[in-house]
């Protein structure tokens, strides 16, 4: 199954819907909330929430408004992408750490607003780009699903920094349906035509069959009959390792050939 195949997931509801618990959330906070640090490398609660604005603020700018000034060029290595971009958005977080609490979430509040008039104009069969799903395009409607994913795994680090869960895991099985395709693109080992590799995430999270053909690896739903490899892993540790967050020895079942199972941890659904 080619991801051009796939029926359109619109997730524009669910994008409004996680936003308006972020900024609930945001709300509800205390000055010393804002400072406690996350899993998001050396960033606060507050330095998170920015990277949301700046988030916000570029699909604006380059998609509705056409200024791609602010691109990268992601033509060259790989590596040295990630780098810039990590730059750059550290330089947005250090040039607007001075902004109040207040006024950041009133311009979250904005921004918001914006972005849900903006993506309700686009037309999600229209094409566009997922880095980490492959160098072709992808229909628009999956790059919405990935920005869920990344406001989800955000929002995410701010709950488990301050231990607020919340109901914020109602939408980890939508983010998990979008990670998944960073499979046929990223795993890339040599196989016999036919061969199976089995995902299994679970009861919400599903279970996913990579098959080797013409050259390549195909993902569909379902169960392989004689897998070669096996990957398994509970919906809630699934989001974790997919983004390079630590996961504790035991939570990913790996089983079969060793040349076949070790690619399959180190597939990401983010650009690293």
């Amino acid at each position: 199954m080619e991801l051009a195949d796939v029926p359109v997931r619109d997730v524009r509801p669910l994008l409004t819907e996680e936003r308006a618990d972020l900024l609930s959330l945001l709300a509800s906070l205390g000055d010393a909330d804002w400072m406690v640090p996350t899993e998001a490398g050396r960033w606060t609660v507050k330095d998170v929430a920015l990277h949301l604005l700046d988030d916000d603020l570029g699909w604006l700018s380059r998609g509705r408004d056409r200024d791609r000034s602010g691109l990268l060029d992601d033509a060259g290595d790989h590596r040295q992408f990630v780098a810039a971009l990590d730059a750059k958005n550290q330089r947005w977080v250090d040039g607007v750490s001075g902004l109040s609490h207040r006024v950041l979430q009133d311009l979250l509040e904005w921004s918001g607003r914006q972005v849900d008039q903006y993506y309700a104009s686009l037309d999600v069969r229209a094409p566009s780009t997922v880095i980490w799903a492959g160098p072709g395009p992808v229909p628009v409607w999956f790059d919405l699903a990935r920005d869920l994913t990344e406001r989800w795994v955000h929002q995410r680090q701010i709950r488990d920094a301050l231990r607020m869960p919340g109901r914020h895991d109602r939408f980890l099985a939508d983010v998990l349906h979008t990670f998944v395709w960073a499979f046929p693109y990223q795993y890339r080992p040599e196989a016999a035509p036919g061969t199976t590799v089995q995902l299994d995430f679970g009861q919400l999270g599903g279970c996913w069959i990579l098959t080797r053909r013409a050259g390549r690896w195909m993902l569909d739903e379902g169960t392989a009959r004689w897998p070669a490899a096996t990957l398994r892993m509970a919906l809630w540790v699934a989001w974790r390792q997919l983004t390079g967050v630590p996961v504790s020895a035991g939570q990913c079942a790996v089983e079969g050939d060793d040349s076949l199972v070790r690619p399959l941890l180190t597939v990401r659904g983010i650009t690293v």
